[in-house]
């Protein structure tokens, strides 16, 4: 792979935490040219967040610690980043206008309509100062089929048009499974509102579909789920040739689309993990329950699995399929490590596998 151009080819919706930032930093050169995240940095406490209801959540009672968060968050991202662009989207920890914050160029701000047109100006004025655009992120209404919510996205292109940077679209549609047949016509339907409204740098149409909750059969044994993400993006590849660009392929890499929404990255229960392996068209996983004495035999026994299925692509594919053979032959880390490993093991398979199946198959 060569290094990309503007154009973004794959774009994996990360919450800004050490299991997904060390992931993204370990990529292979070829992968890392073919990935721009958006990251997402979840909130600090309280309970989980539901973007898109407009409501605001409770003011952080600790703005100290509230500032020391975001700083963290941001400071790993462009860590990581190595002067390379991906979105960010603080949407989480923004108390005001004095607390807004983003991090250096070529990171870009990321708004949307459900947001107060404090932040949107702020990050307009952001992104005109730092010279690579902004994210409008947008989550279109399911119930609503009069474009009602497409005009509170013209109202948004009108607010910032101040600051003449490049705008890219991400189209989110949150969770998706194979029983949701509406996604791709509300896909269409988004698309055929929102594209004349703006010459959008990039349109990225974002959907997830690993499970929230635990399918039927989790537990002892792997447990395989549908990919609807990824059949959704092959109904639009086909579909969408009259509506301006081609969107750019997005999902929330190896985790489920909430994840980013929560203080934990487990759950509720901080404990609990999961390994997990992306096929062509399913996810592989395997529950774990860190707070056993004898987890570790369950987490060797899962990636003996994984390794044993006619769908692993071998330990020289990258450093996530690396990790879970030395983990499979006993070779890896004593006890297995720590949630976070699993996870991270998870994202670094995922996005190597979705980025060099996009640069394959165009």
């Amino acid at each position: 792979m060569t290094e990309p151009t503007t154009e973004p080819i794959y774009v994996p919706a990360l919450p800004a935490r050490r299991n997904a930032l060390a992931a993204y930093g370990a990529l292979a050169p070829d992968v890392r040219a073919a990935v721009t995240p958006l990251w997402t940095v979840p909130p600090r406490v309280g309970p989980p967040r539901t973007p898109g209801h407009g409501r605001p959540h409770p003011p952080d009672p600790d703005a100290l610690a509230l500032g020391s968060h975001v700083h963290r968050a941001l400071a790993g991202i462009a860590r990581v980043q190595r002067d390379r662009p991906a979105w960010v989207d603080t949407r989480h920890v923004e108390s005001g206008p004095r607390a807004f914050a983003t991090g250096p160029p070529p990171l870009r701000p990321v708004t949307g309509t459900e947001r107060a047109a404090w932040q949107q100006v702020a990050c307009a004025e952001a992104a005109a100062a730092g010279g690579d655009g902004l994210g409008v992120r947008v989550r279109p209404a399911r119930a609503v089929s009069d474009g009602r919510w497409a005009e509170g996205v013209g109202r948004l292109l009108h607010r910032i048009a101040f600051a003449r940077c490049p705008v890219d679209l991400l189209l989110d549609l949150g969770p998706v499974d194979d029983t949701d047949h509406g996604a791709h016509r509300l896909a269409l339907h988004a698309l055929e509102l929102l594209g004349p409204l703006h010459p959008w740098r990039s349109v990225v149409l974002l959907a997830g579909s690993f499970p929230r909750t635990h399918p039927e059969g989790y537990g002892a044994a792997l447990t395989e789920t549908g990919r609807a993400d990824r059949d959704l993006r092959d109904l639009l590849r086909h579909t969408t040739g009259g509506l301006g660009p081609r969107p750019v392929y997005g999902d929330y890499g190896a985790h489920d689309p909430a994840s980013a929404d929560r203080v934990s990255d487990t759950g509720d229960d901080a404990f609990r993990g999961a390994l997990r392996y992306t096929t062509t068209r399913t996810f592989l996983v395997g529950e774990v329950r860190a707070d056993r004495p004898d987890h570790h035999l369950t987490v060797r026994a899962h990636a003996r699995d994984i390794v044993d299925t006619a769908e692993f692509r071998g330990a020289a594919y990258s450093r996530g399929d690396r990790w879970l053979q030395a983990c499979a032959d006993g070779s890896g880390p004593p006890g297995t490590a720590h949630p976070d490993a699993w996870i991270c093991a998870g994202h670094l398979q995922h996005l190597t596998h979705v980025a060099r199946e996009l640069r394959r198959n165009g």
